[in-house]
């Protein structure tokens, strides 16, 4: 599956976000785009997704930029937990059926 990419520009229109809130988020690495600057940064699809995650949480949470960070990677980590835990007990299903 191909994904879309934006640049910081677009970004920034995508999530109605000032410049310095994306740059802020980038410097906490809370998402890490290709490139090396504003100016040629690319940003994935996913990127997006968590970039509008992690504001939800600034603002409704104020939790602040660097907690964020640690909050998203605890996210993301919960979710291949569970993907992994959906595999295995597919697996054991399938060990206790056969």
């Amino acid at each position: 599956m191909e994904s879309q990419y934006f640049s910081f520009q677009e970004l920034c229109n995508i999530t109605a976000l000032p410049s310095q809130t994306i740059i802020e988020i980038v410097d906490q690495g809370i998402v890490e785009p290709e490139g090396t600057d504003p100016e040629t940064w690319l940003f994935n699809t996913q990127m997006v997704s968590i970039t509008r995650k992690a504001c939800r949480l600034h603002n409704d949470l104020e939790i602040d930029w660097s907690g964020i960070a640690l909050a998203i990677s605890l996210l993301e980590e919960l979710e291949e937990i569970r993907h992994e835990n959906q595999q295995l007990k597919a697996q054991l299903d399938r060990f206790i059926a056969g």
